[in-house]
């Protein structure tokens, strides 16, 4: 969801952007769901049909984390080190943000205050 109150287009534009790209990656995902269970339903029936036709059932394999041997949850890893490849990705976006919005290296005080002191 882009951000609100805020006048940095750049940001509104990736932020949108972003949005729709989740939005049509969970459609064709759900697309390509509702098929794989159409195909596996019609070969179910097929088979029943004819018997000797039918492939032999493989066991399924488990991938595993590419960093340690659990099972993968996600992008090749475990939930583990997924957690923690989610949170540098944030952590570096955040990075990029507050380097883009870049405040001055100097403070300017009011006259009042700088004579003060």
């Amino acid at each position: 969801m882009p951000p609100r109150k805020s006048t940095d287009f750049g940001a509104l534009f990736e932020s949108l952007i972003e949005d729709l790209r989740i939005q049509v990656a969970a459609s064709v995902d759900r697309t390509l769901s509702d098929f794989n269970k159409r195909i596996a339903r019609i070969e179910r029936r097929l088979d029943q049909l004819d018997p000797s036709s039918a492939q032999e059932e493989q066991p399924v394999q488990r991938r595993s984390c590419s960093l340690c041997e659990r099972p993968s949850v996600a992008r090749g890893l475990c939930s583990a080190h997924y957690q923690q490849w989610r949170y540098r990705e944030r952590k570096q976006k955040l990075a990029r943000r507050f380097e883009e919005a870049s405040l001055p290296s100097t403070v300017f005080l009011p006259n009042d205050v700088a004579q003060d002191n």
